[in-house]
């Protein structure tokens, strides 16, 4: 019989909450943090897609053929690694400056407003790149 392997990497981001897995629109499972699950499958072409509250990933289109192995690799929004707390860093930065020295009004606020549009993005119009398929 064909399977197909959804392995998750392990994340900080979202460490606590399972993944919901749809294949074809139906609900397979869930996956955790650092967990991986192997689905029987036919022989045939599939959609997976990957959900988290309103957030979900691409529909990934897949062919499994019989008697082989389909891994797909699960990610979440791997841009909120280094460049969130970097800008949170420089924001912190931005604020103990402004008590010493006068920063014009204009660059906290367009920074800050670009903080705040990273931070919600993912989670807005972002919402269907939030998470990760990658056939391995």
């Amino acid at each position: 019989m064909s399977k197909l392997i959804v392995n998750r990497r392990s994340e900080w981001a979202n460490r606590a909450r399972a993944i919901g897995l749809y294949l074809d629109g139906k609900k397979i499972g869930a996956i955790k943090n650092g967990e991986s699950k192997e689905f029987d499958l036919k022989p045939g072409n599939y959609k997976l897609k990957a959900k988290i509250d309103w957030c979900g990933s691409q529909v990934n289109d897949f062919e499994i053929k019989e008697n082989e192995n389909t891994k797909i690799e699960l990610t979440g929004f791997s841009k909120n690694k280094w460049i969130l707390p970097f800008l949170i860093i420089i924001q912190i930065s931005l604020l103990i400056l402004s008590t010493y020295f006068e920063i014009p009004d204009v660059i906290m606020i367009t920074f800050s407003t670009c903080v705040l549009i990273y931070i919600l993005f993912p989670i807005s119009f972002g919402r269907n790149h939030y998470l990760k398929l990658n056939q391995i």
